[in-house]
Order: C-alpha cells, then sequence, then structure tokens
C-alpha cells in the first residue's frame, strides 16, 4: 500500500514531526500518538528480525507496529487546543475559536504565523481526523488485510 508521505499520519501514530508539518505553524500543543515507536514486536518471527536488524533498513527511526483494531479504536475525533494565526483583516470574521477551519477563506489568501502590516489574530479547532486527512482510508485500506485485532502492521520512518 502507497501512501506516499503523509507525515501527518506519522505524527498521529508514533509522533514523529518532520520540519514541513503544517501542524508546527498553527498547533500550540504536541499531538498525542497512538504509541510512541515500540521497536521489533518481541514476538516476531525470529527470520525477519534477523533481515530487519542486520540490512541497514533504518530501523532505529521510528520502527513500530500496531494491530490494526490500536488504529481503529484511536480517538481520531480528539480535538486539538485552538490553532492559531494571522488573516488579513477583512477575512478574521470567517475564523471562531470553536469552529473548524473556514472553507469560505479564498484559496490565495494566507494564514501567517506572525503578525503581518493588516493582519488580526485568528484561532480556530481541529480534530485528529481533520488534520491526518487520511485517516479513513488508511483504516479501509488495512481492513482489507483480515481481522483488526489479528493483523500486526509494522512500519518505520527512512
Amino acid at each position: 500500500m502507497s501512501l506516499g508521505t503523509p507525515y501527518e499520519l506519522y505524527a498521529a501514530l508514533v509522533g514523529y514531526h518532520h520540519h514541513s508539518l503544517s501542524y508546527y505553524h498553527w498547533h500550540t500543543e504536541k499531538i498525542v500518538p497512538v504509541a510512541e515507536p515500540r521497536g521489533l514486536p518481541e514476538d516476531m518471527n525470529p527470520i525477519y528480525k534477523d533481515y530487519f536488524e542486520n540490512n541497514r533498513l533504518g530501523i532505529e527511526h521510528h520502527f513500530t507496529w500496531f494491530l490494526v483494531q490500536e488504529i481503529i479504536d484511536y480517538d481520531w475525533d480528539r480535538i486539538f487546543p485552538p490553532c492559531k494565526g494571522y488573516v488579513n483583516h477583512q477575512y478574521a470574521y470567517l475564523f471562531s475559536a470553536s469552529a473548524p477551519f473556514p472553507d469560505d477563506l479564498p484559496d490565495d489568501e494566507s494564514v501567517y504565523k506572525m503578525k503581518k502590516d493588516n493582519t488580526t489574530e485568528v484561532s480556530w479547532v481541529q480534530s485528529y481526523r481533520e488534520y491526518v486527512g487520511c485517516v479513513d482510508w488508511f483504516i479501509q485500506e488495512l481492513l482489507k488485510l483480515g481481522h483488526p485485532a489479528e493483523i500486526r502492521i509494522l512500519f518505520w520512518l527512512h
């Protein structure tokens, strides 16, 4: 299954924070991951374990595993504390500290991390599901593998 590079998903799964994440610009607290990296499973097949440990695959970088059920059970609808940024004064009315990011903000309008001339501080809320974006697709793909309490996925960032 190819995910491209969904760093937001990695952040939610293991707390990985890539410098390109929009998370750093707007969120006021760290994301709470499904679990911190766990390393290789203790009951892993010795042949596979040897392969992963001895083939320089970069497993020291956030290598972990999950049961699919853990990913399903995670609170994807958890709300971050309000996100903060600055927008052109004329668009500030679109924002509310208790509402999601407004769909009505024109695509060519920026949200700034730092105050600029003619901008107003605004805030909005965002769920982990909204932040990650691909979580529903990801779970549907994982469910194709079998019963969620019996399927273990392994991954690492390289």
